[in-house]
C-alpha cells in the first residue's frame, strides 16, 4: 500500500490535489484547444449546438407578419418566360428590368435587392432598362468578392467605388478579399451596390456568418442587406469598427434614418453570425412568373407597398443552394432576408460584457464545485448526476440566451462538465476500485466476508483512521499447549493449531467479531469496530461460548491430531475504551486495537486458567449485556501487575447453585 512510504494527512493531500490537477488540467486543455484550434473540433461542435438552437427557436417561436420578401426565379418562373416570351435561362436584362418595374409602379415595393450576378454587358438596351430603374427607384445590384490567395483570385467585371475608410475602421480586422466579380460597365454606375459574398463553415459546410464589411484595395464594401437599408433611405451612413468584450462592434450611424444606428457584434476575423429566426414555411415568396403576370395573391400583395424585397433564383439549375442551420439547401438570398429581419424587427443587441470570459469564469467555478464535491466524499451516483445536470443547465441556459436575447452563448462550461464526466468519473471510479481493493486486502483476514464487503461499499476511508472506541475485546488461548508442543512433531503441531485457529476464526465471524491478530496458539478478537455494534458485549460473550462448543465438537470428531487427547480452551472477555485503527510504521501495520483494556482481556484469560475456569468476563462487559447468559460473579480480584482489582464472572457449573452469586441477566 502507498501508505507504507507515507503520513496519512500527505497522502489526503496528494490524493486531494491530484484531482485539483487533473480538473485543472481539463480545464487548461479545453482552453487551449478553444484559442488554438487548428483542426477546428472545438468550434464545430460549438456551431452545431448553436445550429440547433436556431432549429428550435424558430420551430418554438410564433409566427409574425414577414418584414422581407423574396421574389424567387424557380423552375415554373423559367417555364414560363419561355413559353411566353421565348426566352431560356439566362434571361435577358429586359425582363428583369420589366419584372423590377411591375414590382416598384404596380406593388409600390420600397426596395429591392438583386441576388443574381451581372459582370458581363450581353443586352445594351436591358442594362440601360435596369439603370434607368435604378435612377428612378430604391434599386440595389450585387457583387461579390474572392477570397482565394491573389494568384487564383477572380476578377470579372468591375466593382463599384465603396465607402472610403475612416480612422474609426482603419485598424479594424475585416475580411481582405483578393478578387471580385463585378457589374457590366453600364450597371456599376448604379447608385446602390452591395456584395452577396457567402463565407461556409469550413467544417460544416453551412452558412453560418457573413461579412457585413470587405475591404479590397482600400476599400470598404457593405453587405446587400445594409445597402438596402440605406437606399430605401436615400440617404448614407458612417462607419466604425470598435474593439469590444466580445470581438468588435460594427456600429453604422443613421443607416435606418437620422438615428437609426445599428450594431453589429463581429468576431475577431471580421464576420457576424447570422441569426437565422425565420423558419422556411413563414418565408413569404412570390413567383417571378406570378409577378410577370400581375397575379401576386391578395393576402400577399396588401402587404408589398412600402416593403422590402430580395429577389433571386432558387431553382436548382442556378448553383445558388447553401446549407444553412434551418434547412439543408435555401437559396442565397434568404441568407439577405434573415438578416434584414434580424434588423427590421430591432431585437439587435450587444451584451456589456465578455461572454466568453463569463463563460469560462463560470465553468471554473462549476469545476471548483465539482472538485469540493469530490473531496467531502459524496457517492458515485453524484459524481454523475451533478456535471450532467450542470451542463445540460447551462445548455439550456444557451438556449434562452439565444431566444430572449440573440446571444450566442458560449459552451465552454457545458464542456468542461462533459469532459469532466468523460474524464474525471472513469478516475473517479479506478481510484473507487482502488480503494476497495485496500480495504479488501486489510479488512479479509479480520473480518467476515459478508463484513468486509459492507465495508467496500460503505466506502468510507475514516474506518481505517485510529479513533477511540469502546470495545469488546476477546482473548482466546488453547490451555497447555506449550506441553503438548513438546511432545509433538512440529508437522502435526502446525497443522493441530491451524485447524484449532480456523474453528475459533469462524465463530468468531459468526458473530461478526474482528479478528485482530493470531499469537501463536491464541486468537485476539473484538467488536464495536470498524462498524458500531451496540449488543457488541452480548456478541464477544455469545462468541466465547460458541468457540467453546467448536472445541468441544472437535474433540468429539476424534481426530487423529489429537493423540488421544482432548483440547482444552481459555477465554478472558473484557469491555472498555482503546484506540483502533490502522497502526503500525511504514514497513509494517495492520488494523489492530491498542489501549489498557486489552492487557486487562490477556489478564482475563490467564486468570482463567488460574482460576480452572474454562472463561472469566469481567464486570465492565457484564453491566453492558442485554440478554442472559450463565454466568456467576466470582468477586473482584487483582489482576498480575496491576494494582487495581476487576470484577469477574464465570460460567454457572452444573455443581455450583446460582445462589453462590449473582448472575448476569438482562
Amino acid at each position: 500500500m502507498a501508505t507504507d512510504l507515507f503520513p496519512k494527512w500527505l497522502l489526503a493531500l496528494v490524493r486531494k490535489s491530484g484531482r485539483l490537477l487533473v480538473l485543472l488540467g481539463i480545464a487548461a486543455v479545453l482552453l487551449l484547444v478553444q484559442q488554438h484550434d487548428p483542426l477546428q473540433v472545438y468550434s464545430s461542435w460549438q456551431n452545431r449546438v448553436w445550429n440547433a438552437y436556431q432549429r428550435w427557436g424558430v420551430a418554438i417561436a410564433e409566427p409574425k407578419a414577414p418584414l422581407v420578401f423574396v421574389v424567387q426565379i424557380d423552375n415554373k418562373s423559367i417555364e414560363f418566360v419561355e413559353k411566353e416570351y421565348g426566352e431560356g435561362w439566362p434571361w435577358s436584362r429586359q425582363r428583369y428590368a420589366d419584372l423590377l418595374k411591375i414590382l416598384f409602379e404596380d406593388y409600390k415595393v420600397g426596395v429591392v435587392g438583386v441576388d443574381i450576378a451581372m459582370p458581363y454587358s450581353r443586352d445594351k438596351e436591358g442594362n440601360d432598362a435596369l439603370l434607368a430603374l435604378s435612377q428612378q427607384y430604391p434599386l440595389v445590384l450585387p457583387q461579390a468578392f474572392d477570397f482565394s490567395p491573389l494568384k487564383n483570385a477572380l476578377v470579372t467585371g468591375n466593382i463599384s467605388a465603396g465607402i472610403a475608410p475612416s480612422e474609426a475602421t482603419a485598424a479594424a480586422v475585416l475580411p481582405e478579399a483578393n478578387g471580385y466579380a463585378g457589374l457590366n460597365d453600364q450597371l456599376v454606375k448604379t447608385k446602390c451596390i452591395g456584395h452577396v459574398t457567402p463565407v461556409k463553415d469550413p467544417v460544416s459546410g453551412m452558412v453560418t456568418q457573413v461579412p457585413p464589411l470587405i475591404r479590397y484595395a482600400g476599400r470598404l464594401y457593405p453587405i446587400l442587406a445594409l445597402e438596402m437599408l440605406r437606399c430605401q433611405m436615400d440617404g448614407s451612413y458612417t462607419v466604425a469598427v470598435t474593439p469590444s468584450a466580445n470581438g468588435q462592434t460594427l456600429r453604422l450611424g443613421d443607416l435606418m434614418g437620422e438615428g437609426g444606428d445599428v450594431q453589429f457584434l463581429l468576431d475577431k476575423a471580421g464576420l457576424w453570425r447570422v441569426p437565422y429566426r425565420v423558419n422556411r414555411e413563414d418565408i413569404s415568396a412570390i413567383l417571378a412568373s406570378d409577378v410577370l403576370q400581375r397575379k401576386v395573391l391578395p393576402g400577399i400583395a396588401k402587404y408589398l407597398p412600402n416593403s422590402m424585397v430580395v429577389l433571386g433564383g432558387n431553382a436548382p439549375m442556378l448553383g445558388d443552394q447553401h446549407p444553412t442551420p434551418l434547412e439543408a439547401n435555401a437559396a442565397g438570398m434568404t441568407v439577405h432576408l434573415q438578416m434584414l429581419e434580424w434588423l427590421l424587427s430591432e431585437e439587435a443587441g450587444i451584451p456589456g460584457f465578455s461572454l466568453d470570459v463569463w463563460s469560462w469564469v463560470i465553468g471554473f467555478c462549476g469545476l471548483a464545485g465539482l472538485y469540493f464535491l469530490l473531496v467531502y466524499g459524496v457517492g458515485a451516483g453524484t459524481v454523475v448526476l451533478v456535471p450532467l445536470l450542470l451542463a445540460v443547465g447551462w445548455l439550456g441556459l444557451g438556449f434562452w440566451g439565444w431566444v430572449d436575447k440573440s446571444w450566442f452563448v458560449p459552451m465552454h462550461p457545458a464542456a468542461l462538465f462533459l469532459a469532466f464526466l468523460a474524464i474525471q468519473v472513469p478516475l473517479e471510479w479506478w481510484m473507487a476500485q482502488r480503494t476497495s481493493g485496500r480495504l479488501r486486502k486489510l479488512f479479509k483476514d479480520y473480518l467476515p466476508a459478508q463484513l468486509v464487503e459492507h465495508i467496500v461499499t460503505d466506502n468510507r476511508s475514516d474506518l481505517m483512521l485510529p479513533s477511540k472506541r469502546c470495545l469488546t475485546l476477546l482473548f482466546a488461548d488453547i490451555a497447555n499447549f506449550t506441553q503438548r508442543a513438546e511432545r509433538t512433531s512440529p508437522e502435526v503441531l502446525a497443522e493441530l493449531t491451524q485447524q484449532l485457529l480456523e474453528r475459533l476464526t469462524a465463530v468468531a465471524h459468526q458473530h461478526e467479531g474482528t479478528v485482530d491478530k493470531y499469537m501463536g496458539d491464541a486468537v485476539m478478537v473484538f467488536w464495536n469496530a470498524p462498524f458500531p455494534q451496540a449488543d457488541h458485549a452480548d456478541r464477544g460473550v455469545a462468541a466465547a461460548l460458541g468457540m467453546m462448543a467448536a472445541i468441544e465438537q472437535f474433540n468429539t470428531e476424534g481426530s487423529s491430531l489429537l493423540e488421544g487427547e482432548p483440547i482444552e480452551v481459555r477465554i478472558g472477555v473484557h469491555t472498555g475504551d482503546v484506540v483502533v485503527g490502522d497502526l503500525g510504521t511504514r514497513f509494517r501495520h495492520a488494523y489492530t486495537a491498542i489501549g489498557d483494556a486489552v492487557n486487562v482481556t490477556a489478564r482475563l484469560q490467564t486468570l482463567a486458567r488460574e482460576l480452572h475456569e474454562y472463561l472469566v468476563v469481567s464486570k465492565q462487559t457484564v453491566e453492558l449485556l442485554t440478554k442472559q447468559w450463565p454466568l456467576v460473579s466470582r468477586g473482584n480480584i487483582a489482576l498480575k501487575g496491576r494494582q487495581e482489582t476487576v470484577g469477574v464472572y464465570t460460567l454457572i457449573h452444573d455443581n455450583r447453585s446460582e445462589q453462590d452469586g449473582n448472575t448476569a441477566e438482562e
